[in-house]
This record gives C-alpha cells, structure tokens and sequence, in this order.
C-alpha cells in the first residue's frame, strides 16, 4: 500500500488514505469532470507464504505473508494503468477524472476490501469500474467468480391451461425471466 502511494504521487495523484476504516485502503485522484474512471488496484498478502526472491522455498519471515495467485501484480499494473490515463488526460486536454482504488485484502471473500468500499459507497461516483487479474493463458472471455452463493426454489401452482390457466403460476416462467 505504501508503496504504490508512493507512486501515485509522485505522479501527481492526491491520495485519501485509510479509507472505508481500513489502514491501508487508499483512493487516489487525478483529473476533474465527467467521466469518472475507477481502477481497483488490489493487494494482499496470504499468511504463511513469505519468500525471499529466490527459486526455492526461503521465507524472509518463517511463516509471515506473503502474496499468492499474482496478487504482487494487481496494484503494480492498476497503477501503471492509472498513471498512463491520467497522462493521456493531460496529453489530450479530456474532460475526466481518473480515480485509482487500493483494496486490500482481495482474498476475503464478503469482506474483502473492494466489497467494503462497496459497502461504504466509495464507488458511487464512478462511470465505470475496472480492475486486472493476472492469466497464465489468454482470455478473450474472462471467467467470472462470484463471491457470494445463494439457491432459489422457485414454486408453481398447477392448472389445467385450456380450462382455468388464470389459476396456474408457472414456476419455469419464473426463472425463464430472472
């Protein structure tokens, strides 16, 4: 978090830290007007899973965090994202505002950080919103992970359709349109 708050401005974003209640959750702005483009720049670290920058199993800390699954990668490109649009704004003389999303703890689940600034409203201001996640293949169709599970039972109520369909509720209607 230090870090690519560091970056941020050096390249001329203002930065609003501990956002959302979170110590090392951070939003960092360049730009005004419309559109307002958000960027997540996650990061995390997983306990157990620190490492010195060797090929072989050597924690820095024996059983500290450390990053998994291109975490490391997250923040470093949302920032160098956010730091080419803000220098295209300035290159082109665009109306816009791009607005950089540190959030830790991608690995949370409900509770991770992009889910409380979520929460927390931190979006609301945002057109869009966009974020990275590292491949080892490319994708043309990015896979989606939902971070929440939910079943439904959807129920019907039978009647002859010819004679009285005004008394039938049709349950496979029901979920044909949601």
């Amino acid at each position: 978090s230090a870090l690519l708050n560091e970056e941020l401005k050096a390249a001329g974003f203002s930065i609003e830290s501990g956002v959302a209640g979170m110590p090392t959750a951070f939003i960092a702005s360049h730009g005004s007007g419309y559109p307002v483009i958000g960027i997540l720049a996650e990061f995390d670290a997983l306990p157990g899973l620190s490492q010195d920058a060797v090929p072989e199993r050597s924690p820095i800390i024996e059983g500290g965090a450390g990053h998994a699954c291109g975490h490391h990668l997250f923040g470093v490109g949302s920032v160098a994202a956010a730091i080419a649009v803000k220098e295209w704004l300035e290159e082109t003389g665009q109306d816009g505002t791009i607005r950089l999303y540190g959030t830790p703890a991608e690995e949370g689940g409900n509770n991770c950080g992009k889910i409380i600034l979520l929460e927390k409203c931190a979006f609301d201001v945002c057109h869009s919103a966009i974020m990275v996640h590292p491949s080892p293949y490319e994708m043309t169709t990015p896979k989606v992970i939902a971070t929440s599970m939910f079943e439904v039972a959807y129920t019907g109520k039978a009647a002859h359709a010819s004679s009285f369909p005004e008394l039938g509720i049709n349950a496979a209607d029901a979920l044909t349109i949601a």
